[in-house]
């Protein structure tokens, strides 16, 4: 197993679409930033030339980051089914439950360090070229973040799980979306009429992140996953749904042929 992981590690830094994910999302949230300070330079009048604007932007956009975690697994996953690459490997004496641990892994190291790089790279560029509208905001942000990780990180292992269970693409994608977004979403309008419904939507990771209102009195966004409650909520929602998915998944590798 430890070779296995070596490998791994050893292909995906040769992987140069891991590299560009990177490198391209670390330039989009730059590029953010120099919209904002293009439009403040222009017009002095402009209001949203702020560190507040500019990191509220990113921890109302926790569900975009769900999303980009099919991508994180896909660029993993890369060539896997081509070439007979996972088949060969099975072959080759490692255990299914290896390949699928040493996998997991590798993605959740692998969004780790992207997201390090990336929020790194906003939050410098965004104090270099806006207006500093307090710590309080970076603290949000923050803490927005790492009250959301067991929610991404389930969306992580729903998209982890279902690359082992089809070979296609589009249908991770879609069984996935069907999961993360639909089933909540549809859960959430119907709960407009049905307290069971509402219940149940309440605990959906999507809808969780989704819960952002805004408090005309003290004119700020309130984030309902950083309260103490609903971080004990998250952790709760994010072990169990990753749990099962990883079991799920696993236990369908196990039995599916691998071609």
């Amino acid at each position: 197993m430890i070779n296995y992981i070596r490998s791994e590690i050893y292909r995906n830094l040769r992987n140069k679409g891991s590299y560009l994910f990177i490198l391209g999302s670390m330039a989009l949230v730059v590029f953010l930033n120099i919209v904002l300070w293009i439009f403040a330079k222009n017009d002095t009048s402009f209001p949203y030339a702020t560190t507040k604007y500019a990191f509220s932007s990113l921890y109302c956009s926790l569900q975009l980051i769900m999303i980009m975690c099919v991508l994180i697994v896909s660029i993993i996953f890369s060539q896997e089914y081509k070439n007979q690459t996972l088949k060969n490997t099975v072959s080759f004496g490692i255990s299914r439950s290896s390949i699928y641990f040493v996998k997991f892994i590798i993605s959740i190291i692998f969004s780790f360090i992207a997201a390090i790089c990336v929020i790194a790279t906003f939050i410098i560029s965004a104090y270099i070229l806006l207006e500093n509208s307090g710590i309080e905001y970076l603290a949000t942000l923050i803490n927005s973040i790492v009250a959301g990780i067991p929610l991404i990180l389930f969306s992580l292992v729903v998209a982890h799980s279902f690359y082992f269970i089809t070979e296609k693409e589009m249908n991770v994608v879609a069984c996935w979306a069907g999961i993360v977004i639909v089933i909540p979403t549809l859960l959430a309008m119907i709960g407009r009429k049905s307290e069971i419904s509402r219940a149940i939507a309440s605990y959906m990771p999507w809808n969780i992140v989704g819960d952002i209102t805004f408090n005309e009195v003290t004119n700020t966004l309130v984030l309902g996953w950083i309260t103490p409650e609903a971080i004990v909520k998250s952790i709760v929602v994010g072990v169990v749904g990753c749990g099962m998915f990883y079991i799920i998944g696993l236990e369908v590798f196990k039995r599916k042929e691998v071609k």
